[in-house]
């Protein structure tokens, strides 16, 4: 292939967002949280044989779009550990050493240890860089990458663009580059990925267990408590109706109160409209999330032996309670009514989110974007409603994704964080699910792309499986 002449600033990074410039690590990890090093060759094979053969590329499931995740995630993973080396060369003065001792450590300990690397190359991974990018730049990479990701699309190879050569030596060097990653993350990144024990290989659900699952029973701090004083004031000055404050919880990133509202029976504003005025007003002092019910509600609620109201009763700090206010006893609930009340609620809502899954992976398949964008919604909105209503019984009756996520922070964090919203690339995926509801039912053009849709789909996946470990770590813990 004819590369032609390249300005310097051709070699930047051109696929990679700013937070993963700043950290190409991160890049690293989410390169073999898809797959292994064996995985990724296996696929970087199939990948080629397309490109040099009559045939174009297709994935039983999921149909071609798949190369163009791999593709994406190929180049990726060049410019990641291009920058890794640059720093590299910059500070290399300062690496500890490694030993043949420390190899042979690693060789027992590690879940994968390559074996196409020579001695020198596994004792300092980036001389296998420096060789990868020796006579081939990034810029050349992603030509060449281009071109194979062109060539395994159609039924005919390109045997004019692309030489023999250039496959072998990239074919090779991409191999090479992925064992040198694979080194670079488990002796750089925290979480090394180590061998299972063969218990843990026995059982390998039951090895990520347990899983924390918090319980409403604030103890706010002096300063929680002073702060709690200043909500109170505030929202009692501007909000006459409201009949009784109970704070729920702390959550410390972002710093939230989480607040139970009761308000007057005869208040004719709708409640959704009332817990955002509230949070609205409170901004200035703090982050709260307010949870409002009218009164006669939860009175129903506590007559009823519902379990949250009974909880938050029984649990909870009451900041303010109006004199006119009285509330019914609230009634204990056993053990075994609470794990038969969250398995209705899973098999009710967490099935039907797992059944969604599935139609968005089938309309992914073929290509029908927008149907697969409004699938996973549902299937996100279905999970969270049995999550919520599974482990603290509180009946969900809203379908704002971002406000019932943040319900789950009262029991967990894992829930929020297979979304990663404190990037930019979390935020943007999270948006799309968000907005795919409405989108898909009311706005004719909506045509999501199919990459975005892939990593969508991923993100619901890992979701579903994160929400399913929760649920059954809740059955466990009150067996």
């Amino acid at each position: 292939m004819d590369f032609g002449t390249y300005a310097p600033w051709e070699h930047y990074p051109k696929t990679l967002s700013h937070t993963e410039m700043m950290d190409p690590l991160s890049v690293v990890a989410d390169f073999f949280s898809c797959d292994s090093v064996k995985g990724h060759g296996k696929q970087l094979k199939k990948w080629r044989y397309y490109v040099i053969n009559d045939k174009h590329y297709d994935n039983e499931r999921h149909g071609p779009g798949t190369l163009l995740f791999d593709y994406d995630m190929n180049l990726k993973l060049l410019e990641a550990v291009y920058l890794l080396y640059c720093h590299y060369q910059n500070y290399s003065y300062r690496r500890e050493k490694i030993t043949d001792e420390q190899l042979q450590v690693e060789k027992q300990k590690w879940a994968y240890f390559p074996n196409n690397l020579s001695h020198k190359e596994l004792l300092e991974p980036y001389k296998a860089v420096k060789k990868v990018f020796k006579n081939i730049s990034p810029q050349q990479y992603r030509d060449l990458l281009h071109e194979w990701l062109h060539s395994a699309l159609y039924n005919k190879a390109d045997f004019e663009g692309l030489n023999a050569k250039d496959m072998i030596t990239v074919y090779e060097n991409l191999l090479k580059l992925y064992s040198a990653a694979w080194l670079i993350h488990q002796r750089e990144s925290e979480r090394p990925q180590l061998k299972k024990t063969g218990k843990e290989i026995e059982v390998t659900e039951q090895a990520q267990y347990p899983i924390e699952i918090r319980k409403i029973a604030p103890n706010p701090s002096a300063a929680e408590k002073l702060a709690l004083e200043e909500l109170k004031n505030l929202i009692l000055k501007r909000f006459s109706f409201v009949q009784m404050i109970v704070h729920l919880s702390t959550h410390p990133k972002p710093f939230t109160f989480y607040l139970l509202i009761l308000i007057d029976e005869e208040e004719r504003t709708p409640e959704h409209e009332i817990s955002n005025k509230i949070e609205d007003n409170c901004q200035y002092l703090g982050n709260v999330h307010a949870i409002v019910h009218k009164a006669n509600s939860a009175k129903e609620a506590l007559n009823m032996g519902r379990r949250f109201w009974a909880t938050v009763m029984d649990k909870g700090v009451v900041v303010y309670q109006s004199s006119e206010l009285i509330l019914p006893e609230h009634q204990e609930i056993a053990n075994e009514t609470l794990v038969e009340r969250a398995k209705f609620n899973w098999e009710r809502w967490g099935v039907q989110g797992k059944e969604f899954l599935k139609g968005a992976e089938l309309y992914s398949a073929g290509n029908n974007s927008r149907l697969a964008a409004f699938l996973l919604h549902q299937s996100v909105e279905s999970v969270l409603k049995a999550m919520i209503q599974a482990i603290i019984g509180y009946r969900v009756q809203m379908h704002n994704l971002s406000r019932l996520l943040r319900l789950t922070l009262l029991f967990s964090d894992d829930l929020k964080n297979v979304f990663d919203l404190d990037t930019i690339e979390g935020t943007q995926i999270f948006t799309l699910l968000q907005n795919s509801y409405s989108q898909s039912r009311y706005n004719s053009v909506f045509d999501p792309d199919q990459e975005s849709i892939g990593i969508l789909a991923q993100r619901v996946n890992k979701f579903y499986h994160t929400a399913e470990k929760i649920y059954k770590q809740y059955i466990q813990n009150n067996k």
